[in-house]
């Protein structure tokens, strides 16, 4: 999603051989991504700001885990939190015009075809948001949040408008 648009449609065309764990497209899979986050963690050795794209996801996610206490409720593991947190994060996206709906639709289909949650309910948003201000990323009392632009392309938007946020937890709330 951040990174590699031709990657994102290599799974979405691989997405059977991917699930039945077939030994040289997973290979591959492995070795691109590593590639790529191993580049922007080259770019960025002292995670002054690219690196921080490799948390997409992630402050919504977080959230998520520290309301759940990471699992423990029977709720969501970690990739189901960070699935979740990069709905939230394409649904602000597209919401602040910074991408189509078109990137929401490909996200959502490709993580419901792996098992991974698109939607939730009954979420506590006034203890999401609350929570999402101890994120490590906040600064200076300002949630940045890594927003996709496109599919393969995402960027750090800092002080997003709090009604905004709510808007992203509350369109989990409904099937996308």
């Amino acid at each position: 999603m951040i990174r590699d648009a031709d990657l994102f449609q290599w799974i979405e065309n691989r997405i059977e051989a991917i699930l039945s764990l077939d030994p040289e497209t997973m290979v591959e899979l492995v070795e691109r991504n590593v590639r790529i986050k191993s580049n922007v963690v080259m770019a960025d050795e002292k995670e002054n700001n690219v690196r921080a794209e490799l948390n997409f996801g992630h402050t919504f996610g977080h959230a998520i885990e520290a309301i759940t206490q990471y699992g423990h409720d029977g709720s969501y593991q970690h990739g189901e939190c960070v699935a979740l947190g990069m709905v939230a994060a394409s649904h602000l996206a597209s919401s602040l015009g910074q991408c189509e709906s078109s990137v929401i639709n490909r996200l959502v289909k490709l993580l419901q075809a792996v098992g991974l949650p698109t939607s939730a309910t009954n979420l506590p948003i006034d203890q999401l948001l609350d929570t999402m201000r101890l994120d490590k990323k906040v600064e200076c009392g300002q949630i940045q949040l890594i927003l996709p632009k496109q599919i393969g392309q995402a960027s750090i938007v800092p002080d997003v408008p709090e009604s905004s946020i709510r808007s992203a937890w509350a369109s989990l709330e409904s099937k996308p």
